[in-house]
């Protein structure tokens, strides 16, 4: 599967157009010959689409043109993903049995495959009662690990649902400092997954009342990201949450409107 293939499946799975998944990051016409490998993308441009979208790229390029079993994994996340940020249960529902059903044809998915759905449905509902027990058994082995990479950022950060407050605190703050030690030889992929695991933080702070200066950290890493069309998800997403604790009604129905807009329910308060 060629990358211009891999991107017309992924953006097909996700009901999106031509022009929505260039993300204003090249043209309509541009993407629309990426897909139908007339034009090639350099890796650069790759990843801004890939992060405008909020496509995990390790998820992205780890679905090699002979590995079935990643691909399936890739497109069902994709959708599992979507669903988790629009906070859309009936799309998440939908996303699940699409996994159900095509276990029971015979197609293989990874094994992280039902922790990012078990996760997604916690998210949705700010609630981990219907967590399984095997993605809470998945959970204590991940943040047991001493070796971080992009993987166990992403993990972690969607853990942050199950975990109590003392632990979120403990691993948001050691994911920052692992990352700011090794931040001369991050990629773009490990910066994205970082920034993730801080928006999940921001929604669990918030909705258990942590005190202003707890949320300090986090907004300074928001503060020091380039700016680049992927990164603009996460100033707003800042903006949004310094409004909130200032309680600027304003700012919050400003920034709150551009989140919607992105369909970025996940992050908003609406219902607190």
């Amino acid at each position: 599967m060629t990358i211009g293939e891999l991107l017309k499946s992924t953006r097909l799975n996700a009901g999106w157009t031509q022009k929505e998944m260039a993300a204003g990051v090249v043209s309509e016409s541009f993407y629309s010959k990426v897909e139908r490998s007339i034009h090639h993308i350099d890796a650069d441009t790759l990843l801004e689409i890939l992060k405008a979208k909020r496509i995990n790229p390790a998820l992205f390029f780890n679905a090699a043109p002979t590995d079935e079993k990643n691909t399936a994994s890739n497109l069902i996340t994709n959708k599992i993903v979507n669903a988790t940020n629009r906070r859309d249960i009936q799309a998440w529902r939908q996303a699940a049995e699409e996994y159900e059903e095509n276990k029971k044809k015979g197609i293989e998915y990874t094994q992280w495959v039902s922790y990012v759905l078990d996760l997604g449905q916690a998210w949705i509902l700010r609630s981990p009662e219907k967590v399984t027990l095997k993605t809470q058994a998945q959970i204590k082995r991940i943040v047991n690990e001493d070796n971080w990479n992009m993987f166990t950022y992403n993990l972690i950060g969607m853990a942050f649902i199950v975990l109590k407050p003392d632990e979120v605190k403990y691993f948001t703050h050691r994911a920052y400092s692992i990352f700011k030690k090794s931040k001369g030889i991050v990629n773009d992929q490990v910066t994205n997954s970082v920034n993730s695991l801080a928006v999940n933080f921001l929604i669990y702070a918030y909705i258990h009342n942590f005190d202003k200066r707890e949320y300090q950290e986090t907004f300074e890493l928001f503060k020091e990201l380039p700016m680049d069309p992927g990164n603009l998800i996460y100033r707003i997403v800042l903006k949004y949450y310094q409004a909130l604790l200032n309680q600027s009604q304003n700012d919050i129905e400003k920034y709150g409107s551009l989140l919607k807009g992105e369909e970025f329910f996940c992050v908003l308060q609406d219902d607190k």
